[in-house]
C-alpha cells in the first residue's frame, strides 16, 4: 500500500554545515508485508527562500544511518542543495530496529519502495515542496530500492530516479520502468557486481522509460563514502575513489535538472540569475 496517515512532530536542527535549516519530520510508512508498517523518521533540508523546491529523497545503504551512511547522505544533499534542489533522508531501517547492519542481507526492496512513496505523498502536503518534482536516489540497498521504485505504481510515479551500486539481478528483458533511470556501478565491485546493470543496457532490456548506466571501472563498492583508505565490510571491499564521486555527482544534477517540469526550470534559471 502507498497511503500515508501522518503526523507531523518537527523541530529545526542544524545539520548541514551550509547552515541550512532541516526539519525532521515523522510519518506513517504502511508496507507490505503488513508486518513492516512503521512511524519513519526524516529530515527534509531546502535551500533558502519561499520555494516551492523540487526534493530528492535519498535512501541509505543497508547499514543504515551509521556515521558513513549519515555523512555520505548529507553531502549528497549538499550537492543537490547547491543546484536548488531540497533533500529529504529517510530512515527505513532505524525505527524498524535493521541498523547497524542487521538490514544486509534482508530483501527490503519490496517495503523500501512503499517507504518512498509513502515519503513522497507525505512531502507533496508541504507548502515548500513542488508535488509535482519528486525524484528519489538510492545507495547499495537503497539503490536496489530505487530500481523499483523506477518502475512505479499504478497511482504514481517519480519525475527521475538515481541508484549508486544496486544489486543488477532484477532486470530481465523487458524490464519495464516509468521514471527515468541513472544508475551508477563500480567495475571493481565485489559486492553488488555491475555487470546485470551492463547487461540490461546493452542488450537494452529496459522499456518505457530512459535508462543508463555509468561504469567507473576502477572504482569499488561505496564510492562515495568518504574514508581515509579501503575498508572491509562484511567481507567486502568499501573504497572511495574522489573521481568517481565528482562526476556521478555532477551527472545527477544534469539528470535531475532535465527532468524537471518546464516551469520549475524557468523559475529555477530565474532565480539563479
Amino acid at each position: 500500500m502507498h497511503r500515508v496517515a501522518c503526523t507531523i512532530a518537527a523541530a529545526l536542527t542544524v545539520l548541514l554545515s551550509t547552515r541550512l535549516e532541516a526539519e525532521t519530520l515523522s510519518f506513517e510508512s504502511v508496507v507490505s508485508p503488513s508486518e513492516r508498517t512503521a512511524i519513519l523518521t526524516g529530515t527534509l533540508s531546502l535551500p533558502p527562500g519561499p520555494g516551492p523546491f523540487p526534493v530528492v529523497v535519498l535512501m541509505h545503504t543497508c547499514g543504515g544511518l551509521d556515521r558513513f551512511g549519515v555523512a555520505t547522505l548529507q553531502a549528497h544533499a549538499k550537492n543537490l542543495q547547491a543546484a536548488g534542489f531540497g533533500a529529504f533522508i529517510l530512515d527505513s531501517f532505524g525505527p524498524r530496529n535493521l541498523g547497524g547492519g542487521k538490514g544486509c542481507g534482508l530483501e527490503a526492496s519490496r517495503f523500501r519502495k512503499d517507504d518512498a512513496f509513502n515519503a513522497k505523498a507525505f512531502l507533496e502536503r508541504n507548502p515548500k515542496v513542488s508535488k509535482d518534482n519528486l525524484f528519489a536516489l538510492g545507495l547499495s540497498s537503497g539503490g536496489s530500492a530505487a530500481i523499483e521504485i523506477a518502475r512505479g505504481t499504478a497511482e504514481a510515479r517519480f519525475r527521475a530516479v538515481a541508484a549508486y551500486y544496486p544489486e543488477c539481478h532484477a532486470f530481465s528483458p523487458n524490464f519495464a520502468i516509468q521514471s527515468p533511470l541513472l544508475i551508477f556501478v563500480a567495475g571493481n565491485d565485489d559486492w553488488t557486481l555491475p555487470d546485470g546493470c551492463l547487461r540490461a543496457k546493452n542488450i537494452k532490456w529496459v522499456a518505457g522509460a530512459e535508462f543508463d548506466v555509468v561504469e567507473y571501472p576502477n572504482a569499488h563498492h561505496g564510492f562515495d563514502q568518504q574514508r581515509d583508505r579501503p575498508f572491509k565490510y562484511r567481507g567486502h571491499t568499501l573504497a572511495y575513489s574522489p573521481d568517481a564521486t565528482a562526476d556521478s555527482r555532477k551527472r545527477v544534477i544534469d539528470f535531475f535538472v532535465r527532468h524537471l517540469t518546464d516551469d520549475l526550470k524557468t523559475k529555477m534559471r530565474k532565480d539563479r540569475n
